[in-house]
């Protein structure tokens, strides 16, 4: 990938794959924002990136367009400027995220406040599959052990 931009490809569109991801994915919060996340084995077919992403602004919590707007935007810039956290650790466990952010506060939070908790979310993703990456790689060694 080149430069900071997102590309289509990120974007996690298909309702198959948003329904598996609700259905399997595991929750990680750091308030104001909430990450539901789906770490499966990487197949090779995206390069350069192993996370597509989603956000989610409740309509119940922001009640206006113009405030939903606001806040995805803010949402997409800090995960664009802050994905370099995640990318490197998905890359070296070889496994692909699916990620939805969704917000959860009522009032509209300035975007200092959305960079840090999307720091935090993404630090823990990242813990996420580096546990993911050291519980399969011990797998194999056990494995490897039985059958010899």
């Amino acid at each position: 990938m080149k430069g900071n931009r997102l590309y289509k490809f990120e974007k996690l569109c298909s309702r198959n794959a948003i329904n598996a991801l609700f259905s399997g994915g595991r929750g990680v919060v750091a308030y104001p924002l909430r990450a539901v996340v789906n770490l499966k084995n990487g197949d090779g077919r995206v390069v350069g990136s192993c996370a597509r992403f989603m956000i989610t602004v409740p309509k119940k919590k922001i009640r206006t367009a113009v405030g939903r707007v606001l806040l995805r935007r803010r949402i997409r810039e800090a995960y664009r400027l802050n994905r370099q956290l995640l990318l490197p650790q998905l890359a070296a466990s070889i496994c692909e995220a699916e990620i939805a952010f969704i917000y959860m506060d009522k009032e509209i939070a300035d975007y200092a406040t959305i960079d840090a908790s999307m720091k935090k979310l993404l630090v823990k993703i990242a813990a996420q599959a580096a546990d993911r990456q050291s519980s399969s790689l011990a797998g194999k060694e056990s494995t490897e052990n039985v059958g010899g």
